[in-house]
């Protein structure tokens, strides 16, 4: 007995085309494939992204850009929105505060220090956001740059002179951060009448530098989500809570009198200098005995 002979048809299909019913039709939506990629210089992106960025340039076409008043904040000369949305990656950013004494009490203070980074920050084209904070005697700057742009600022701190440059001191240093906490460079004259100097004692410096660090990155990420005008409203009527967290005058002073704090010169000699810090967790070979016999 015959078995049934069944006829398949071959299918003619053009270069490029796909049949409706292939399951491949949705991996073209993610891109070429990866030999197709490695052959070309720049590689093109997946149609579902071109899409989507074309919807959105569509969708914002007709608007009007505006920008923010910067009454009490300054941005520096390159504002984040110039940033191009085609950026692969984030731009990995260094978190750092400094302290320092002030020279002449008798200056308005506030308005030079603001004057000062926004000459400083159009000269050498850094986008740098943060805080600095006045007390009556000193200063606490915290900012947020790439670690190339934090060195530049620290040379050119040097030569400033409304701020005592051998005074100067890197309070903590955070490198590798993904994204900025705020959008601008913010200033306040502050004064806060706490005194808290029993707990300043020789044996608890380290743990309270790295307090004293921690508490102003927590004030800074509970006023960064904030619009501009919320930011101005928090930093001209601190609540109780917001003054726990930023240093007191008295604080810095003893800060400032501390060896464990690096100096502007000790900083720099280190990122120039050979030596590099070992993590325990990249220890791979030689393995180190856990028990010794």
């Amino acid at each position: 007995m015959e078995k049934p002979r069944v006829n398949r048809q071959a299918t003619a299909r053009a270069p490029g085309l796909t049949s409706s019913k292939s399951p491949f039709d949705q991996l073209l939506l993610l891109g070429p494939s990866l030999s197709n990629v490695l052959t070309f210089v720049n590689p093109p992106q997946p149609r579902r992204l071109l899409e989507t960025q074309q919807e959105a340039g569509e969708a914002s076409s007709g608007g009007d850009w505006t920008a923010q008043g910067n009454q009490s904040h300054h941005g520096s000369s390159s504002s984040l929105h110039d940033v191009k949305p085609s950026a692969k990656f984030d731009l990995r950013l260094s978190r750092s505060a400094i302290l320092g004494k002030l020279v002449d009490l008798s200056i308005d203070n506030a308005r030079k220090t603001q004057e000062y980074f926004a000459k400083l920050l159009s000269k050498i084209q850094c986008e740098a956001t943060g805080l600095v904070l006045l007390h009556d005697a000193t200063v606490v700057i915290f900012l947020e740059t790439t670690a190339e742009q934090f060195v530049i600022i620290l040379k050119q701190l040097e030569q400033q002179r409304f701020i005592d440059a051998n005074s100067l001191k890197i309070l903590a240093n955070c490198d590798d951060n993904g994204a900025r906490i705020l959008q601008g460079l913010y200033f306040k004259k502050i004064v806060l009448s706490r005194s808290d100097a029993a707990d300043w004692t020789g044996d608890t410096a380290p743990q309270c530098i790295v307090e004293t660090f921690l508490n102003l990155i927590k004030f800074v990420k509970k006023i960064g989500p904030m619009p501009p005008g919320e930011i101005r409203k928090c930093l001209n009527n601190l609540s109780n809570t917001d003054q726990t967290f930023l240093p007191s005058n008295d604080l810095v002073l003893w800060l400032l009198g501390r060896e464990e704090l690096m100096t502007i010169d000790e900083h720099l000699d280190f990122i120039d200098s050979h030596e590099t810090v070992e993590l325990e967790s990249e220890r791979v070979w030689p393995v180190h005995p856990l028990i010794h016999y």
